[in-house]
Order: structure tokens, then sequence, then C-alpha cells
């Protein structure tokens, strides 16, 4: 499941599934792991986004000797090249419209280059909602928060009706995020996409998921979740020789992904093969059947069930094709294993 947050995370709003006749689904997902202390989720944590990270790092280390040096240098000049007009203007009070058009033009490239003084980022770790948005402004309004401890981030999420709900919600599902305050710049986002992983323990996991319930909160049905209370002993077993070329493989599908979707204005689009759309189709028909009587919070997880299948489908269709992904269609063996994963990890314990 961390693997295929960091798919999602990579893929950000870069890569799109057409869902519908006139409805595309993109690959963001929130998911939320409970474990025991001590099970090595760290370790797994670090494993499955070191990729991510490792990419993040080189374009921050960029940013700086490039684009961040020349902004700062550039709005440095046209700050003295503006200090220059103005005082041409006091000396020709009368002046002319010469001197105001390039003023004005000093002036427009000046706020240009305050734009790229800080780089654009993958993952967040502990950060509020302003700060998720003003972070995806510079972006491309995507990026995926992150966490091995998400103990304090999920306190935070099981306050109801609260301006971090709304903004996980909104960002989930590219709503407008138009948030306007008075004492800082506000964020405007036209379709956000967040991505989200948050490991932590039973406890906080079990406080959450209950809250949620209690209160039937928007966000959980968007949550793949899962509590896990020992090891799978049915997981494979992996030859541990061949541990390093998993791993580079690993990291080059990764970074493959983010090169080709992570950073695109338009995103690129994938059709699934009419036999996964059939199957895909009639799993949204039946859940809506089953939930159309159902007023609970399971009803409103089983109305989102189809969307979540498209979304992890997309994740395991784009892990495996990389940047040809859109050359492919999506296919049915990675249709049903996203309904196994949905599947499992929307139950809820009774």
């Amino acid at each position: 499941m961390a693997g295929l947050a960091a798919a999602s995370a990579a893929i950000g709003k870069g890569l799109v599934v057409q869902s519908g006749r006139q409805r595309e689904t993109r690959g963001n997902l929130f998911i939320l792991l409970g474990t025991a202390s001590g099970i090595g989720k760290s370790e797994v944590f670090r494993d499955m986004l070191e990729p991510v990270l490792g990419f993040e790092k080189a374009l921050h280390d960029w940013w700086e000797q490039e684009p961040s040096v020349r902004a700062r240098a550039g709005e440095e000049l046209l700050k003295a090249q503006i200090s220059g007009l103005r005082g041409v203007v006091r000396k020709f009070p009368r002046g002319s419209f010469e001197v105001f058009k390039r003023l004005r033009d000093a002036e427009r490239k000046r706020l240009i280059c305050t734009r790229y003084t800080d780089s654009p980022c993958l993952l967040a770790d502990d950060a509020t909602s302003e700060a998720l948005g003003d972070l995806m402004a510079r972006s491309g309004e995507t990026i995926a928060t992150v966490s091995a401890d998400a103990r304090y981030q999920l306190k935070r999420l099981s306050v109801t009706d609260s301006k971090e709900e709304s903004f996980f919600l909104k960002a989930f599902s590219g709503d407008l995020a138009l948030s306007s305050r008075i004492t800082r710049r506000a964020a405007r986002l036209r379709s956000p996409c967040l991505s989200a992983l948050y490991l932590t323990q039973h406890d906080a996991y079990g406080a959450f998921i209950k809250k949620a319930v209690h209160t039937r909160s928007g966000l959980l049905p968007r949550f793949l979740h899962g509590n896990f209370t020992t090891v799978d002993e049915e997981a494979p077993r992996l030859d541990l020789r061949r541990a390093p070329t998993i791993r580079t493989q690993y990291s080059k599908r990764l970074q493959e992904l983010i090169e080709a979707y992570r950073f695109e204005d338009e995103s690129t689009l994938v059709k699934p093969a009419q036999e996964t759309a059939r199957y895909l189709d009639a799993i949204e028909k039946r859940s809506r059947q089953g939930a159309a009587s159902d007023e609970s919070i399971q009803g409103e997880i089983l109305r989102r069930r189809a969307e979540q299948c498209w979304r992890v489908a997309l994740c395991l269709h784009a892990a495996e094709h990389c940047a040809q992904s859109s050359l492919h269609a999506l296919s049915l063996e990675h249709a049903q294993c996203a309904e196994a994963i949905v599947e499992k990890f929307t139950r809820l314990e009774t």
C-alpha cells in the first residue's frame, strides 16, 4: 500500500483515466494504515518513498543553483530599474506615457521572478491546510502529504466541519479552492490534487475511524485504510539476493513516472479496454444499488467503491507501463486487482 501511495504521488494529476463518457478520474489516493509499535513502519516508509524523496532533493539542489539564483538576481536588477524609473518620474512629474509603460513592464517581470524563488515540492509532512495550499500553488496544484507517524495529522482531521477536513475533501476530488485571508496572500487553486499516506499506531488509527464513523465524516469514504495486528504470513517471500535489483527497478519506475506526468500542465488520458469498462461499471451499479437505502457511513463508502477502483487501477496501470501508460488500455487484470484492494481496505471493524 505504501508503494501504491508512492505511485499515486508520482503521477499527481498528470495522468487520468476515462471512467465514463464525460468523466475522467485521477489517481490520487488517501491511504491510512495502523500498525503496532516496533513492527518496522518507518523502514517501509523510507524504502517506498526514497525514490520520490531523492528526486525532490535533486530538484531542490538544482533549483537553488539555477532558477532560484536567476530569479533573485533578476528581481534585484528589476528593483534597481524600477527605482531609477521612479527617479525619472520625480524629476519630470508630467513625464511621458513611455516611462509608465517601462515601469509597468519592469514591475510585471519582477512579480514573475518572485514565483521562482522557491522550488516546487513533491511531498509534505506536518502541514496545515493553509501551508498545503501555498505549497500546491507553486507545485502545479499537486502534492502528497505523508507521515510515518500521523497521530497529530489524524487528530486535526478528526475535527468535523473544520477547514482541514474541507480542504482535504476538495483536494481529493479536485474541486475549486479559492481561500481568501486578510493577513496573508491566499492560495487560489483551480483543480487541487492531494494524495496522502499516513502510517500510525493502533490507538490513533482506532480513534480516527471510530470518530469518523460516529460523525459520518465525508473523509472516511475517501480513505483506503487497514489495521494490521500481525504480519501477513501469506505475503510472498523474496530472494534477498534480488533486493538490490528490485530496489533499482522500483526507483527507476517512480522516477520515470515523475518525469513523465508530475509537472505536466495537461493531463494524459488512459482509456480502459471495453471489458474493463463493463467490469467497473457493473461494480458501480451494484454498489449504488446496495447503498440506495443505506444512509449509514457504510452506504457512503459503497457509493465511492467504483471511483476508488478506478483510482487504484490507474495507479497499478501507471506502475506497470510508466511513461507509455497512454499507449496501453487499462486492463481487466488491473481492475480486478484494484477491486480486491478496495474491498480489503474499506472494511469497517464491527
